[in-house]
């Protein structure tokens, strides 16, 4: 939680003065200055965290309709909002929001703005610890095996792995599965073992793999190709 802190001398704060010239945030306004202030060392959207590599000071200040936020280290980013904790709402949803979506390109497929963000951003976010701390979250399809008991024991992924299923961990659904029943499933790994976390959602899949034979007949009734007899001219 963040209590921001009403500062006192106002002579010896560090303020940062913005000329409004065509600003869509101040209208009317001149310049504006920092009245309040709280240090923060990470932020939290949701399950996504980020650890920040060094503190970080979040500022508040007051406009006509509002509080406008902002961290003098990450200058692309400002909330707005009725109250305080609105603007900082706002403020994070917009880091969080450029982070997850420039994370997912290289270097060479941002633009130049996107480059400039995405520098600012890993000046401020420990990026090494958001990867090694965050858990991948994939799609994937896999067989249920009973082994020698009653109900489901594991699946075998089409990747290879074999999950063991723990039926206080798994979705309901789950154990309602017969013997060979395939199903995809949205499992949440750790990112440095690649261990399963848990098992988010399941869906069955009704479908099968032909057998050999099968596979040999099907092939065995497709027409065969004809090509046309005629010369070539070089």
């Amino acid at each position: 939680m963040l209590f921001p802190m009403a500062l006192q001398d106002m002579d010896n704060i560090a303020t940062r003065n913005v000329t409004a010239s065509e600003d869509q945030y101040f209208v009317g306004v001149e310049q504006w200055s920092s009245v309040l202030a709280a240090p923060l060392v990470d932020l939290a959207v949701g399950h996504t965290y980020y650890r920040f590599i060094e503190r970080v000071l979040v500022n508040w200040t007051p406009i006509d309709q509002g509080w406008v936020c902002y961290v003098m280290e990450l200058n692309n980013y400002v909330g707005n909002g009725e109250t305080i904790e609105q603007a900082f709402e706002e403020l994070k949803l917009a880091i969080h929001t450029d982070f997850q979506r420039l994370e997912r390109k290289r270097l060479f497929e941002m633009d130049e703005e996107e480059r400039t963000k995405w520098t600012q951003l890993t000046s401020v976010i420990d990026l090494l610890d958001y990867k090694m701390t965050t858990p991948i979250v994939t799609r994937e399809i896999g067989e249920v095996s009973f082994w020698k008991i009653s109900r489901p024991y594991s699946i075998k992924w089409i990747s290879g792995q074999t999950y063991f299923i723990d039926p206080y961990k798994v979705p309901a659904e789950l154990m309602s599965c017969r013997p060979g029943q395939w199903v995809e499933a949205i499992v949440k790994r750790y990112p440095i073992t690649n261990r399963e976390i848990e098992i988010e959602s399941i869906t069955k899949i009704s479908f099968r793999i032909p057998q050999p034979s099968e596979v040999k007949a099907l092939w065995e009734r497709m027409p065969k190709a004809q090509l046309e007899s005629t010369e070539w001219a070089w």
